[in-house]
């Protein structure tokens, strides 16, 4: 059931891109300022939602409780992804962009379990288990392939401008941008256990966040900031939302499932839930349809996942 909802969870994420790049174009195209609004938005949620469901919105660190200073680096890693990935898609492309970060997290999640990082509970890194994850990565090599498989505009698009030296520290910021994802999973777990509950690490997570994003927006676009949105569909505004959703679920599910399990779930739910849009048109998507070969790489990244769970 666990497993079920970390798919489920993923499977959010690509309404929450779609609603973040139509909102980008509705504050003059300027992407710290949409994820601003995002975060905030987020924020705003997890502070109702935990008001609702826990009485206070505050953090109930028990008394004599010290939290170590990567307690903090949830937040900072939450930006360092939205932005990484902003920095990374014109010089990678749109392949390179969704995979190499997927590695990181793989690859870090693992190593979370192995050793406990972070106050994660230890979990054996079987062979069985490497390879299940081995196999969600090959999937989600096939699907992304396949749905970017065709020629001029969206081959470019594919493969982006970086070339020589230059490609290869863009490619080892991409995976560095995932190992800090999964960094980002793990501390929200074990905060979530200091703090009171997953709602009050999510809080925590997203007002780091806010701040951060809030001094960069001032920094590169401050006239934004006197500026009302353009109108654009409602839909626009569901980012932060889903920000919030997915922060609180990775606070709750990485100390019961793995660090290594949740990642790899949320980005199998992420890619499935893609392709099923792309097939529908979906959130302002360009209409692509489902083809055998997308298909069969969805089955394997499910059967991927099922090993690294079960295995």
């Amino acid at each position: 059931m666990l497993l079920l909802i970390a798919l489920a969870v993923g499977g959010l994420i690509p309404i929450q891109t779609a609603a973040n790049s139509r909102l980008r174009l509705s504050v003059g195209n300027y992407p710290v300022v949409s994820a601003l609004i995002s975060f905030s938005v987020a924020l705003l949620v997890a502070i109702v939602a935990t008001t609702i469901l826990q009485g206070n919105p505050l953090p109930q660190f028990a008394p004599g409780t010290s939290a170590p200073w990567w307690t903090w680096l949830g937040g900072v890693m939450g930006v360092c992804f939205v932005l990484g990935n902003i920095l990374l898609f014109p010089r990678l492309g749109a392949v390179q962009t969704v995979v190499l970060p997927i590695l990181g997290q793989v690859v870090m999640g693992l190593l979370i379990d192995w050793f406990g990082l972070f106050g994660a509970p230890r979990i054996d890194v079987t062979p069985p288990r490497i390879a299940g994850a081995i196999v969600v990565f090959v999937g989600i090599v096939v699907v992304l392939r396949a749905g970017k498989s065709g020629k001029g505009a969206a081959a470019a698009a594919a493969s982006g401008d970086a070339s020589g030296l230059e490609l290869w520290l863009f490619r080892l910021l991409g995976v560095l941008v995932g190992v800090g994802s999964a960094v980002q999973t793990a501390v929200n777990g074990y905060l979530g256990t200091i703090a009171g509950s997953s709602l009050h690490a999510g809080e925590i997570n997203l007002s780091v966040g806010v701040v951060l994003l809030l001094i960069a927006a001032l920094v590169t676009s401050p006239k934004q900031f006197t500026r009302k949105p353009t109108p654009g569909p409602a839909w626009m505004w569901l980012g932060g939302l889903v920000g919030a959703i997915f922060v609180i679920s990775g606070a709750t599910l990485s100390p019961l499932l793995g660090t290594a399990t949740t990642v790899i779930a949320f980005n199998a739910g992420t890619i499935a839930a893609g392709q099923v849009l792309e097939a529908r048109g979906a959130f302002g998507a360009r209409k692509n349809p489902l083809t055998a070969t997308r298909l069969v790489g969805l089955v394997v990244i499910f059967l991927g996942v099922l090993a690294v769970r079960l295995l």
